[in-house]
């Protein structure tokens, strides 16, 4: 069965409306969620994200990369987990990312219910 999360602080960046508005229903609930369509976005409003648990970034976005914005806020949020989600994968875009820190990298479509099960074993791991 898989585990649910609650009371966490997630922030949600995919420049495809239905994909975040849908994560941001499932986990809204019991969570905090923040969404942004653009790293753009996201960055501008970082003084406003406070003690984020989990950042989930599109790979492909407009403007900055999902790579790039892993990067940013990694050296800002530190203890932050991070989950790339991608509509394509290979060897290497697995490799570069791991090799760059990536907590875990995702393929679309995905189960919401093995993403969140994803997050909480990141979570409990990390505490």
């Amino acid at each position: 069965m898989p585990r649910q999360i609650k009371d966490q602080r997630l922030v949600i960046v995919d420049d495809d409306t239905f994909i975040s508005e849908s994560l941001s229903d499932f986990f809204g609930s019991r969570n905090t969620v923040k969404t942004f369509a653009s790293a753009e976005a996201a960055i501008a409003a970082e003084n406003e994200l406070h003690d984020i648990n989990v950042f989930i970034f599109d790979y492909k976005l407009p403007g900055t990369d999902g790579v790039k914005l892993f990067q940013h806020f990694r050296t800002r949020f530190p203890a932050a987990k991070y989950i790339m989600i991608t509509g394509e994968m290979s060897y290497d875009m697995a490799e570069s990312t791991r090799a760059l820190g990536l907590d875990a990298l995702i393929l679309k479509p995905f189960d919401y219910t093995i993403l969140e099960d994803n997050i909480s074993s990141l979570i409990s791991t990390a505490a």
